[in-house]
């Protein structure tokens, strides 16, 4: 911060004023806030253009300058309360970061925005063994991951049984009907050796059905079903 303050006991920059309240080598209550605002403010009329760093800054000195008043004026309303950092470490990172954004400010208005690598990473075409590596460790490694991708709960086998197809029943079916020219749907469902069988019967009778082979008669509700040949 450049503003140069002229106090009755103080006179230079604004950030060695809060410095040297904050080591304790000024009275922060022989300082007059008033004067130090007042002489800030005529100090940004005078300035040309953009003004709004310079008040920033100064807002961020004020802002502590008046907390110290406060708590040497006011010592009840701060009690055994940790000031944090000193303000020399925190002047020190302020002006560190003023600089970098000096640098960044630069490298933008030369258009410096992005950097591209080198040249790109060697992409290997073929899988490379390490110097060191054996042919037994990869085979270990390989049965050890094996091993790891076993199922903790293998499901369990079971072993389905062969059956008719719905094709091969309705032949049987059909067959059945030339010969006997009806048959109980009933009596054809308790010769099923397995729910599977009675679902592939139930499937090709409605087939017949379907291809107006055969029709169903049923004299009451619920009651058994004779396939009638057409």
């Amino acid at each position: 911060m450049i503003h140069e303050l002229k106090l009755e006991k103080f006179e230079g920059p604004l950030d060695l004023l809060l410095q040297l309240i904050d080591e304790e080598k000024l009275n922060i209550t022989e300082v007059s806030l008033s004067q130090v605002t007042e002489q800030f403010i005529k100090y940004l009329d005078k300035l040309d253009g953009e003004r709004s760093e310079q008040l920033a800054d100064f807002l961020v000195v004020a802002t502590k300058l008046v907390y110290l008043k406060s708590r040497t004026l006011l010592p009840y309303l701060y009690p055994e309360e940790d000031d944090g950092p000193n303000l020399a470490d925190q002047l020190k990172l302020y002006r560190q970061y003023v600089e970098a954004s000096k640098i960044i400010e630069g490298k933008w208005n030369e258009g410096r925005v992005a950097y591209g690598r080198v040249e790109p990473p060697i992409k290997l075409k073929e899988f490379v063994l390490p110097a060191n590596a054996k042919i037994e460790d990869l085979r270990a490694s390989f049965e050890k991951l094996l091993t790891r991708l076993k199922p903790i709960n293998p499901l369990p086998r079971v072993q389905i049984d062969r059956g008719l197809s719905v094709k091969e029943r309705v032949v049987a079916l059909w067959e059945i009907l030339k010969t006997h020219k009806s048959f109980n749907f009933r009596s054809v469902l308790e010769k099923a050796e397995s729910r599977t069988d009675v679902i592939v019967t139930f499937l090709a009778v409605l087939d017949l059905l379907k291809e107006a082979k055969a029709s169903a008669r049923q004299t009451s509700a619920f009651g058994d079903m004779e396939i009638v040949k057409i």
